[in-house]
Order: C-alpha cells, then structure tokens, then sequence
C-alpha cells in the first residue's frame, strides 16, 4: 500500500490503516528494536510504543514524508534511550552493592524491569544540582575535579552531592 494513502487515512482517524501499517511494519521495527537492544519483549514494548505515538499524533503527520523513515527514527530513539537507562541504571545497583536479577525467569526479569525503573525514576526527582553532578559523574564518568571545575563549586560539593544520591537511591531500593 502507498505510504501517502496510509498517512492520509491515519489523519482522518481510520483505523483499518492503522491496522495497515501496523501489519506491515510492527515485525521488521521488532527485529530492529530487538538488533539494537538485545531483549525482545523489551524491543516489542519500544515498537508498541513508536505505533502508539504515531496514531496519538496523527494528525501531525506530514502527507509526502515516509512514514517507515518516521517509525524508524522513533523506534531508534526508543531503543538508544533503553541501553543508556539501563546502562545507568545497572551501574548505579552496582555501586550500591544491589545485585540486579538474571532475567533467567519471568518473575526475575519482572524485577530487574521494575528495579530499573525505580533508579531511572528516583534519579529524575533528585534536586536539579544533584541530578546534574550525578549524570556527569556516573552519566559521563567524569572525575569528581572535572566536574567542580565544569560547575565551579568544590570537590567536597561535588563528592557531597554523589553521595546524597546514592542515599536517595538506596532508600528508594529498599
């Protein structure tokens, strides 16, 4: 089917091209997601989501643009933005001496899911300066002196604001 009849059916709200362009695309956006991320449910979830924010935004869309070259870069986005949560997320647990699950059973993998999500969450509320010194820190592994310097506050600050969030962390995992 054209990507322009899909666009324009998508605007006024049809579902039947939605169903379309789900049936044409939901499998390949999968095996991408899955490429990038190495998790397959996760990788459904993203693709899931990208179809979701293209029918919420429908109306958005522009007819003459590729709609594959639009769930492309959203699913691409999605995935990018999973590795470095978890990235962060399992580094932060590391840290605190939590062992994520292996993900070797459905409960487990629940669980590391849901203890991702509580970091990636917690991490969100700090107080902004905190945040900031955190992400640059585990974020981008830079030295406690790098980051005084960037932020022109001491390294005692610097040093001070890690561990507080480290705090904040573990009492959110506990």
């Amino acid at each position: 089917m054209d990507e322009a009849i899909l666009i324009a059916g998508l605007k006024q709200g049809d579902n039947s091209s939605y169903e379309t362009l789900f049936k044409l695309y939901y499998v390949r956006f999968v095996k991408f997601a899955d490429a990038i991320i190495d998790d397959r449910q996760a990788a459904e979830d993203l693709v899931q989501e990208a179809f979701m924010k293209v029918w919420l935004n429908r109306s958005k869309l522009v007819e003459g643009l590729s709609i594959s070259n639009y769930l492309y870069v959203l699913v691409k986005r999605a995935a990018i933005n999973f590795l470095r949560d978890r990235k962060f997320a399992e580094e932060i647990s590391a840290e605190l001496g939590e062992s994520l699950p292996s993900g070797q059973s459905v409960e487990s993998s629940f669980s590391a899911d849901e203890t991702l999500r509580q970091i990636v969450s917690r991490v969100e509320q700090l107080p902004e300066r905190r945040r900031t010194v955190f992400r640059l820190s585990r974020g981008k592994g830079m030295s406690n002196k790098e980051i005084a310097r960037e932020l022109n506050v001491s390294e005692k600050t610097v040093e001070r604001q890690i561990t507080l969030a480290l705090q904040d962390i573990r009492k959110t995992l506990s």
